[in-house]
């Protein structure tokens, strides 16, 4: 019997060892990617939410015939390739774009399918060649791409391109979840032994930032300024402005991307509105003016009240780990109103309840209320607060179907400086309206509004 036990403690040693080893190694070394599908073995709410949203949708390669969209079934002047020439596609929901691999590098092929318009436009016909997804896509349709070699770990805007590289995660977590760690480590010293940061968990703006904005790459280490359409080298959580040229109002003499009215006009430039928005503010304000700034929401004091709404840090956080009004970071950020992993659908469906959370009690228009008006003079229920606070500004899939994220009305005057789609006009309530008629109803209802939209506008 005491050579069994002993044996038997020679083998628990051993497989010890082997794990410990194991988990060792796995935790040395610079953080790897794992790919999406290695989270979903722990996450498998949030991996399966993810799943149905667009983000992993962005590129990917051809399985199977269904995720093709474009119609091939007629001849087309605009299509010169056949359906079999397709090997990957990127997007689904407003249009397709399809790519081929050639010499090694991914390539637009030369029309793209309207899924919303149902219907071939060409595209990049002239230029494609001028077109390597390498250096103009794959930083933000991809996951884990790596500038100097041009490759990534995963198709598509996977779990580690928000969290970034997820090994030392995984390993901890399988360290945490085999009690023989015990052993060695104290768990009572914290719950995963370590003080390192093993993943990116954070609120910033930066996250979603790095891909919904335009620009190019600033000079980093051997990788020259201006040879990607996107951030490299770049943590989810850091600051990726530092390193990268933005396209703005003020660089873009062409009007190419920018209205003149101060809004975007090309998409993936939700980041650069919200930065000149109130909400990018919202926590800045309140720390530097509390007194005025919170008087609405608190009677003048500036208490987790205001927090609450001020600083997604705070809202989003929990009960026990509340940061203070000197802690906080962030003011109403992106996750303040989008579930990253795709768990709440509703609130794209009704965003009016997502705003009415903070602004309930700012459910009335100071003009309209010194004319004793409502805030809106549409019907109830047929207009919700994006309808005219993010006007559909933003052309994709061949029409103006993407919301402003400036938080700005646009009033139909600013449509005769130049043809900015308008709050009035542009959500299926008055298109079929004359402009004058928009006009004059807007300056009924909001007198003097306008000209205090169009100066905001142009600062």
């Amino acid at each position: 019997m005491k050579k069994i036990a002993v044996g038997a403690a020679a083998i628990c040693a051993m497989l010890l060892a082997v794990f410990s080893a194991f988990t060792h190694q796995k935790l040395a070394g610079d953080p790897h990617y794992i790919t999406s599908a290695k989270c979903a073995g722990c996450h498998e709410l949030q991996h399966a939410s993810w799943q149905q949203t667009l983000h992993p949708k962005m590129f990917r390669p051809v399985k199977r015939d269904s995720d093709i969209l474009g119609d091939f079934s007629k001849p087309d002047p605009n299509v010169t390739f056949k359906k079999e020439d397709i090997q990957f596609v990127v997007g689904n929901k407003w249009e397709q774009v399809y790519v081929r691999m050639i010499d090694g590098e991914y390539y637009p092929l030369t029309a793209r399918w309207m899924v919303m318009q149902n219907k071939w436009t060409p595209f990049k016909v002239q230029d494609w060649k001028e077109t390597p997804m390498t250096k103009k896509c794959n930083g933000c349709h991809t996951t884990g791409f790596d500038p100097a070699t041009g490759k990534f770990a995963e198709f598509g805007i996977g779990c580690e391109a928000c969290h970034g590289p997820g090994s030392r995660h995984a390993a901890h977590r399988q360290k945490r979840q085999w009690g023989g760690c015990a052993l060695c480590h104290d768990r009572m010293k914290s719950a995963d032994n370590t003080t390192v940061k093993d993943i990116v968990r954070t609120v910033a703006p930066s996250v979603c930032g790095q891909c919904h904005t335009r620009g190019q790459n600033s000079e980093s280490g051997s990788i020259p300024a201006g040879k990607f359409d996107f951030p490299v080298n770049n943590m989810p959580d850091a600051d990726f402005t530092k390193n990268y040229k933005e396209k703005n109002l003020k660089n873009d003499a062409e009007k190419k991307f920018w209205w003149g009215y101060g809004v975007s006009k090309d998409r993936h430039q939700e980041y650069a509105d919200w930065s000149n928005s109130k909400h990018a503010k919202a926590l800045k304000n309140l720390q530097e003016d509390g007194a005025k700034r919170g008087a609405s929401c608190s009677k003048g004091k500036r208490d987790d009240q205001c927090m609450d709404c001020h600083s997604a840090d705070f809202h989003l956080a929990k009960n026990d780990s509340k940061p203070t009004m000197d802690t906080a970071r962030y003011g109403v950020t992106c996750v303040s109103c989008h579930e990253p992993h795709g768990l709440d659908q509703q609130a794209h469906v009704e965003p009016t309840n997502r705003c009415g959370n903070c602004h309930l009690a700012n459910f009335a228009s100071r003009t309209g209320a010194a004319a004793q008006k409502p805030h809106a003079p549409c019907p109830a229920g047929k207009v919700g607060c994006a309808d005219c606070h993010m006007p559909r500004t933003v052309k994709t899939g061949g029409f103006y179907s993407l919301r402003s994220h400036a938080f700005r009305i646009v009033p139909p005057q600013a449509s005769l400086q130049e043809e900015i789609p308008n709050s009035c006009q542009n959500s299926g309530c008055h298109k079929d309206k004359p402009l004058d008629w928009a006009i004059g109803e807007f300056d009924r209802h909001y007198p003097g509004a306008a000209e205090k939209f169009l100066k905001a506008g142009k600062n």
